[in-house]
């Protein structure tokens, strides 16, 4: 796939989407929106590729909307979100597999609520998530205005949302935002480890699970004690949960391929 503005690879069944300007910290315009839609719906639809890695090129993650952009096709900012940027952030958060955030440098305003819309966070020392809105007269977009109070609460996130502060790396993994924090130089070395070693485990498990607990955020205890169950159901059945159960008896590492 030829994409102006992203790189995708793909190896033992992990792949790795890039987001590619790095000249400006891998800022967003409308060619990059249309190519994140792609490469999102690619890895989505691809059957061989079992987790996700999202990361930027260069110095940073993402440090959201390109501002300097003067043409685009947009007609205003919620035909910008809704036509454009709502597509890959429903492919990121509605495919099954595990999506990993990978965090060096800035994650600010579009690239913050990218890096919150995965599943998963590994993120630099020097890394930080940044709603930057207020600065030029906005509020959060990229559903940013939800995540942030799940995982802060609401004084905590309206606070940093309103002065613009920087989320540290160290915050983020108080706060749980971040699974993991590591150096720079270790960042892309360990989170295509933790990558490798997910593609390992049970791909039905990983997906189901990532189901079950998106919709739990929005659902009742019963009715996710409900899912569970009809889950719970068609696995208990399966090739892969036999697989499971037997290397369990043999003392061995299950083989899902």
């Amino acid at each position: 796939m030829n994409l102006e503005t992203i790189e995708i690879q793909k190896n033992n069944k992990v792949a790795v989407i890039k987001l590619n300007r790095p000249e400006l910290l891998n800022a967003v315009n409308e060619q990059l929106v249309w190519d994140f839609q792609k490469a999102t719906e690619d890895v989505k639809n691809d059957n061989n590729i079992r987790v996700v890695i999202i990361k930027g090129s260069g110095r940073g993650f993402c440090a959201g909307a390109d501002l300097s952009e003067k043409n685009s096709s947009w007609k205003g900012s919620k035909d910008a979100l809704l036509r454009g940027y709502k597509p890959f952030f429903e492919n990121i958060i509605e495919m099954p597999k595990p999506v990993i955030a990978s965090i060096s440098g800035p994650a600010a305003g579009i690239g913050a609520a990218i890096a919150m819309s995965c599943d998963l966070r590994v993120m630099s020392d020097d890394s930080y998530i940044l709603s930057v809105f207020s600065n030029i007269a906005l509020v959060p977009d990229g559903g940013l205005s939800w995540y942030l109070p799940k995982f802060m609460g609401f004084a905590k996130a309206y606070e940093y949302a309103i002065e613009a502060k920087k989320i540290s790396a160290k915050e983020c993994l108080d706060y749980g935002i971040a699974n993991k924090i590591v150096s720079k130089e270790d960042l892309e070395s360990t989170t295509m480890e933790w990558a490798k070693m997910l593609s390992k485990r049970s791909s039905q498990s990983l997906n189901h699970t990532k189901k079950l607990m998106r919709e739990s955020l929005n659902a009742s205890y019963w009715d996710t004690f409900n899912s569970e169950a009809e889950i719970q159901n068609e696995l208990t059945v399966s090739a892969q949960n036999r697989e499971a159960v037997k290397a369990f008896l043999e003392k061995r590492e299950p083989n899902f391929d």
